[in-house]
């Protein structure tokens, strides 16, 4: 028995309600002769308000407000006082001493002498220039911290740019599938009034706008999440919109892996971290091996003598490292740091590999993007839009039933979808691949091919 209402009515009233129904209502949960439908859902992310965004704006603002480059850029001030101090001598000690002063007697004249010294010590020739070169390797690792940390917080705005970008263009994509769905609406009613259709083929657009309305859910919590990480790291509130981002344009790379390598064995940020590493480790062992040197210690003084004239008082102390009793803990100082060297070198090596390897796996990736883009582009889309026309136009004329058509609709969909991610692929790909090599890859790396999304 029909609804109350028309089935046709019934099917456009579905349809408009699937994105704007009453919260709290399940369209499958209606009483009989009313109108199904679907809670209503706010889509924050659909229609971003706001200048537009680029992606070199965040980078920048990224580098500038980023609290943790501002930490590390002030960590590094801290440590470039150190090689000032280890160059400096140890205060001098100056000190007074009575000598023999009576038990019997409060008077102190009745003392033989009074002595004012002063005493500095003096490390072995060179070892305060070894103690501020390692200090010295420290202020460059510690420089190096902050290009690791700018090259991971630049890699992060990237892959958080590309995740806004594909979530909101999946759900741009989704709401213009509502608009085809209204379309096929239209033609299962005008089937539908003629008996040509059974109720069930009437029923399966509000089905589809289900599904749809389901996706964009989750593509709203992914696009949300990523503007809420964007913020942060741009040092600013979580809630805080993000105008509509600037498209980005399918590229193509041209340059070779070998190339590329190269490129990030001059200049990646944590391998040449390691290789500072190395450097330290053999800057400490120097000077463990100044150890050997002895260490001085001057003293000059006067002696007041009240009974006798005054006099002049001097000297001179020299430490023995080699004597046999305190040989053996320098020798194990060196045995360690030699073994600290050659574990450096090791890291340094395996750091290496890690980078081949890394760049190698983001250019492969990249590589897969650009190719997926492009046989999208050029061959699957164009297809996959003229079967649904076809399959729309015969499904007009009875040539084919309704499951097939809702099936092409969603292949259009998909198909739409899988090129904005091979475009997001290419993007998050490239932003590794910078990560990998430790710079932004030099100008005529990649090479625009077509607009996305065009």
């Amino acid at each position: 028995m029909r609804s109350p209402f028309g089935l046709p009515g019934f099917i456009s009233l579905a349809v408009a309600a699937a994105f704007s129904a009453a919260p709290g209502r399940a369209w499958a949960q209606a009483p009989p002769g009313q109108i199904p439908q679907l809670p209503s859902i706010t889509h924050a992310e659909a229609q971003p308000t706001g200048p537009p965004v680029s992606l070199s704006d965040l980078l920048r603002d990224a580098v500038e407000r980023n609290p943790e480059l501002i930490a590390l850029r002030q960590q590094v001030e801290v440590v470039r006082q150190r090689p000032i101090q280890e160059r400096s001598l140890t205060p001098p000690m100056a000190e007074a001493q009575v000598w023999q002063w009576p038990f019997n007697s409060i008077n102190p004249a009745d003392t033989n002498m009074y002595m004012f010294m002063v005493t500095q010590d003096l490390p072995g020739r060179g070892k305060r220039d070894l103690r501020a070169a390692v200090s010295q390797k420290d202020v460059s690792l510690a420089e190096s911290d902050i290009a690791i940390r700018a090259r991971d917080v630049v890699n992060q705005i990237k892959q958080y740019y590309a995740s806004l970008y594909i979530a909101r263009k999946a759900i741009q994509v989704h709401l213009e599938s509502v608009e085809l769905l209204r379309q096929i609406a239209d033609i299962s009613q005008a089937k539908y009034t003629t008996g040509r259709i059974s109720q069930q083929d009437v029923l399966k657009p509000v089905l589809e706008l289900s599904r749809l309305h389901n996706d964009i859910i989750s593509f709203d919590e992914q696009a949300q999440l990523a503007s809420a990480r964007l913020n942060v790291l741009l040092n600013r509130a979580p809630d805080t919109p993000i105008g509509p981002l600037i498209e980005p344009r399918e590229e193509m790379v041209l340059p070779t892996t070998a190339d590329l390598q190269r490129l990030a064995l001059d200049g990646q940020p944590e391998l040449q971290r390691t290789k500072l590493e190395v450097e330290r480790a053999e800057a400490e062992l120097a000077l463990v091996q100044a150890d050997y040197k002895p260490d001085f210690s001057v003293q000059g003084g006067y002696m007041l003598v009240p009974r006798m004239s005054d006099a002049w008082t001097a000297r001179l102390a020299i430490t023995w490292p080699k004597a046999p009793w305190s040989r053996g803990k320098i020798d194990a100082r060196v045995a360690e740091q030699t073994a600290s060297i050659h574990a450096a070198k090791a890291r340094s090596q395996a750091m290496e590999n890690m980078v081949r390897l890394s760049v190698q796996e983001a250019y492969i990736r990249a590589r897969s993007a650009q190719d997926r883009a492009a046989l999208l582009r050029t061959t699957i889309r164009p297809q996959s839009q003229q079967t649904l026309e076809v399959s729309r136009v015969a499904y007009q004329t009875d040539r084919v039933d309704f499951q097939a058509l809702i099936d092409n609709e969603r292949v259009l969909l998909d198909v739409n979808l899988d090129y904005f991610r091979a475009l997001s692929d290419f993007t998050q790909a490239l932003a590794d691949l910078e990560r990998a090599v430790g710079a932004d890859l030099p100008p005529g790396t990649t090479t625009m091919v077509a607009k996305g999304g065009q």
